[in-house]
């Protein structure tokens, strides 16, 4: 019965990163920033929050180049897969942290990074069965010798010669691109709110 709880939770993961990504955006626009603009503290987060997108959006392309076109018909343990066994999901992780910060919005930060530690480990709990399931003992060995999701650096491995699926990889790619343009979605926001045109009703702290 968990088990089948925990797979039905898995399975809605696109819509709820849906759900959370409008609620995101409406907190967006009836909050504001928690510190003074142009301030140094403001300057901090909003830089270290485009070094984390930067970051997310280069590790997830770099996944996508090994899993694109082949999930649940070869099982990838090489490149970013070697090192991790859910790079895609500590990329999307770093990412929310990316907006979080950018937001300059604590209430943003806080939603983004709750989320993320209630909803995917039970994604990543879910995922882990079907693969068990798929690739049976090889699947086995490979999360015996490669970490959940904290990267073991040690274990990198790669294929000079890694066949793309380019269809896949740049449908993929385009999903991948809400981090950028929630970024850039928050400074249009920033500027209607400076401009007078939405007005603000919270503010944390």
């Amino acid at each position: 019965m968990w088990k089948q709880i925990i797979t039905r939770i898995a399975d809605f993961r696109i819509a709820a990163t849906r759900i959370m990504t409008i609620f995101i955006m409406l907190l967006a626009i009836f909050s504001t920033h928690s510190f003074s603009q142009n301030g140094v503290i403001d300057i901090v987060f909003e830089t270290s929050g485009l070094f984390l997108l930067t970051i997310c959006s280069v590790g997830r392309l770099w996944a996508l180049l090994y899993i694109g076109g082949y999930k649940r018909r070869e099982l990838i343990t090489e490149g970013p897969y070697s090192i991790t066994r859910n790079p895609l999901y500590l990329f999307s992780l770093i990412g929310a942290i990316g907006i979080g910060l950018a937001s300059e919005n604590l209430l943003v930060l806080s939603a983004l990074v709750i989320f993320y530690i209630a909803y995917y480990p039970i994604t990543i709990l879910a995922e882990e069965k079907k693969m068990t399931e798929t690739f049976g003992q090889t699947y086995l060995d490979y999360m015996r010798r490669t970490p959940r999701f904290l990267p073991r650096f040690s274990l990198y491995k790669r294929d000079d010669q890694n066949k793309i699926n380019a269809d896949v990889f740049l449908k993929n790619l385009a999903n991948g691109m809400w981090f950028i343009w929630i970024f850039i979605a928050l400074h249009l926001i920033e500027m209607l709110q400076q401009g007078g045109y939405i007005p603000v009703f919270l503010k944390v702290p």
